[in-house]
């Protein structure tokens, strides 16, 4: 850990304040004022040399503050600072430093790390720093901030979920400890982060390649060219509404490239670490001789590119960089309802860039820029969900006689192959097992607990199962040919109207198979279900209207 040290100086009448890592770098930072040094504390972790800083600010302001400052030179019976005879700090390693933190926020022993692997002293490492600081092209800041009543607040994630405990580092025995972006690695008060914003627009940018083995489909047509309007109207943030399949991803690609172009970097941040790996293969494909970087667990976070895409826990790392984000699926756990991660995407955006968020179920306010993509690239509509009011018995009592016949009806056709979603894991295991009893086709479970879940995914995927019942963890992100969808329980309280149309949005993605039944089987008509209704008639209305739907799709 680097501690910081308060110094107090006084040149040419005005008094400066600041934190250094060894006193003895005053003298180059400021000529002359090493013989008006005051040192006034031993070295402090980084929050707590924050904290007395401030405190000193408030003494020395003002008349009275003059006062305190004579007072204190006279008093203070210390060696002053002198200089030592040696080279001013290297300015090789400053710029290294400068590019090695530019459009991001590090933590300092990270940075140590780096260098140190590169040759680099820490003694030389410290004065660059001190130097940086001192000229303002470094962002020094505390590992935790005071804020109003009290509250700590994590300097790296904006989180105010903090554990006091024993610190090896500093040897406190109350040092805070971030509970909520501990994913990223150990955030505590003593640490010290450093950030340098991204370095805006090339001087000189170059054209970029863009390579599509594949034609948009009209909708994806016209929410392109819309979205190189919102670029260039410099409207801030958009949002694309499409439907589940429709395939909005590529719909940015032009967007992306226009960003590149004109020297921006840019960013395109998932929630799901999976669809990152996805999304890594297609940028690839699609942007041939652009250098992409990307960031998810298990990567180095030194990874460079113009080009990043990230999981939204990996985009804390980053500070004012870029001048275009897009952020697809933006309602998917666990971005949906994260302050945290809001405030590290917002904090990556570089002044004035420009923010498009991707989604099939749209909540919360709207931007005033909404650019839907209503259809398919088949042309078939949306499959619209049938709401089957009836009383289910508690899952616990399930049994093969207590089934109602609907149900056993639906899932005896052999027209289809089903995906039943169950609320909860018990329910999902209880549901297969009275199904598995009843049914003459193969019927298996699916949940975030089963060992083998890939492999019962893939299974399903390539018709080697007829029924699999699962939980919500495959709502999205699955493409199965071929299937009808069925809900049951759909009034429980984890079927929100977005999962609801996410589910729906598993059937008819094919242009093979672009239609299937979706049932949802509740005791009562819930919101959510005539919300999510409501939703998919929505985007087949604004299909119709478009003229978006082939001929097929209308009959």
């Amino acid at each position: 850990m680097q501690r910081l040290q308060i110094f107090v100086c006084k040149s040419s009448g005005a008094l400066n304040l600041g934190l250094l890592r060894s006193p003895e770098h005053l003298a180059d930072l400021a000529p002359g004022c090493e013989q008006e040094a005051a040192l006034l504390t031993p070295p402090l972790p980084s929050s707590q040399a924050y904290r007395e800083l401030e405190l000193w600010r408030r003494r020395l302001q003002g008349p009275l503050g003059r006062l305190r400052w004579r007072f204190l030179d006279r008093r203070v019976h210390r060696p002053r600072v002198q200089p030592p005879e040696r080279d001013a700090p290297d300015a090789g390693l400053l710029m290294r430093i400068k590019e090695v933190l530019a459009g991001r926020i590090v933590a300092e022993h990270r940075l140590h790390r780096v260098l140190r692997s590169e040759g680099y002293w820490p003694s030389q490492i410290g004065r660059a720093l001190d130097t940086g600081v001192f000229k303002g092209e470094i962002i020094q800041m505390p590992g935790f901030a005071p804020a109003p009543w009290g509250e700590q607040i994590c300097s790296r994630c904006g989180g105010s979920e903090a554990r006091a405990l024993p610190c090896r580092h500093c040897g406190s025995l109350d040092c805070l400890l971030c509970q909520s972006c501990s994913s990223l690695g150990e955030h505590r008060s003593c640490s010290t982060l450093l950030a340098v914003p991204g370095p805006g627009c090339v001087t000189r940018p170059e054209p970029v390649e863009l390579a599509l083995d594949f034609e948009l489909t009209p909708a994806q047509k016209e929410a392109s060219l819309e979205l190189l309007d919102f670029w260039e109207k410099r409207q801030g943030r958009a949002l694309v509404w499409a439907a589940c399949g429709a395939g909005k991803t590529e719909v940015a690609f032009a967007l992306i490239q226009r960003a590149l172009e004109e020297g921006h970097e840019v960013l395109f941040a998932i929630p799901r670490q999976d669809i990152v790996r996805e999304v890594v293969q297609r940028l690839r494909t699609a942007f041939p001789g652009t250098e992409l970087a990307a960031h998810f667990g298990g990567q180095p976070w030194l990874a460079s590119g113009r080009l990043v895409a990230a999981t939204t826990h990996q985009v804390l790392r980053f500070y004012r960089r870029f001048g275009l984000v897009v952020l697809d699926e933006v309602d998917a756990f666990p971005y949906q309802g994260s302050e945290m991660l809001r405030y590290g995407l917002e904090r990556a955006l570089a002044p004035n860039g420009q923010l498009v968020e991707m989604t099939a179920t749209p909540a919360g306010r709207r931007p005033p820029r909404v650019i839907t993509i209503p259809a398919r690239h088949h042309g078939f509509p949306l499959p619209e969900p049938e709401i089957v009011l009836e009383k289910l018995p508690p899952w616990v009592e399930l049994k093969p006689g207590n089934l109602p016949v609907s149900i056993l009806e639906a899932l005896g056709s052999t027209a289809h192959r089903w995906l039943v979603f169950a609320p909860t894991i018990a329910a999902c295991e209880t549901i297969q097992r009275v199904l598995a009893a009843v049914l003459q086709r193969p019927v298996v479970h699916c949940h975030s607990k089963l060992e083998n879940r890939s492999a019962v995914v893939e299974d399903f995927r390539c018709g080697r199962l007829d029924v699999l019942v699962t939980t919500t963890v495959l709502e999205r992100g699955v493409n199965f040919p071929g299937i009808g969808v069925m809900v049951l329980y759909a009034d429980h309280s984890v079927f929100s109207a977005n999962a609801l149309v996410q589910i729906a949005g598993r059937v008819g993605r094919s242009a093979e198979t672009p239609t299937g039944p979706v049932l949802f089987f509740a005791a009562r008509p819930a919101a959510a279900l005539r919300e999510a209704a409501a939703m998919i008639a929505e985007l087949n209305k604004q299909a119709r209207e478009r003229g978006l739907l082939s001929s097929a799709g209308l009959s």
